[in-house]
């Protein structure tokens, strides 16, 4: 009984799981496998990216990052897609972890057996974190093999950033789903919650990199924590951001373990 419902949750979320990864790792793989065109014709590339109102530009780190490397072009290309796409299926897996034991009517089968509601929660968060965890190893796989695109020698310590910014992004938006999954009852609600959060998060740093009246949006958008072009500038993930998204996610997981153990659970 330890392991059963961490068990059963991978098993219901694995052909989710493997679509997601095949979607990004084939994204991954389609763009970067451009690459090598930038690379050779750098001067053109940088021409075509004149074209871009410089707003636009500094929105996708256009300004910052080089395209005729690696990891400028993935910053640019790649980065942005890992970190949407991959938000939307953190959101999508831990939006209904725990509510959907009430709208199925499993609930009071599951409380019955000789598991503590701690131990449900807990089992459940680790399936998300395991899934999450696969979903990363797969796009970091990919993307190192896709190193063999470059010619030059690969900044692999930026990629590894990257990936890094990725995965914590993933958790945090995954943590605040599961505790939404938690709190309310209705999964299509919490599933609409949980992507408006991830969208509005999006579009604030959107909004923050078009305007200087706006720059201070970037402290209450995730996607801003995680910026290709900051992480460059920096040679790394931003000390704080990574510590707001890490207590961010600490404290999700905590509130949603100790308001579900006092739940008034409707079987």
């Amino acid at each position: 009984m330890k392991r059963m419902i961490y068990r059963r949750e991978l098993l219901s979320n694995v052909k989710s799981l493997v679509i997601w990864s095949a979607v990004l790792g084939g994204l991954v793989l389609m763009m970067m496998s451009v690459y090598p065109s930038f690379a050779e014709d750098a001067q053109t590339a940088e021409e075509m990216l004149n074209v871009f109102p410089e707003p636009l530009a500094k929105v996708f780190g256009m300004d910052t990052l080089n395209l005729g490397t690696y990891t400028g072009f993935y910053g640019v290309e790649v980065h942005l897609v890992n970190t949407l796409v991959g938000s939307v299926y953190a959101a999508l897996l831990a939006a209904g972890m725990l509510a959907k034991e009430e709208n199925d009517h499993t609930a009071e089968f599951l409380l019955s057996k000789p598991v503590t509601r701690i131990e449900v929660t807990g089992q459940k968060l680790a399936a998300v974190l395991t899934n999450l965890f696969m979903l990363n190893a797969v796009i970091a796989a990919v993307s190192f093999a896709c190193t063999g695109f470059a010619d030059e020698a690969v900044e692999l310590d930026i990629l590894a950033w990257y990936l890094l910014a990725t995965f914590l992004l993933h958790v945090t938006v995954a943590s605040v789903s599961f505790l939404l999954s938690a709190v309310m009852r209705r999964t299509r609600s919490i599933v609409s919650l949980a992507l408006g959060i991830v969208f509005l998060s999006y579009a604030l740093h959107i909004m923050a990199g078009l305007s200087d009246r706006f720059d201070f949006l970037r402290h209450v958008s995730l996607f801003s924590f995680t910026d290709a072009a900051a992480i460059v500038e920096n040679g790394g993930l931003d000390a704080p951001c990574a510590a707001v998204m890490v207590l961010v996610s600490l404290l999700c997981a905590l509130g949603a373990i100790g308001y579900y153990h006092n739940k008034d659970i409707a079987g």
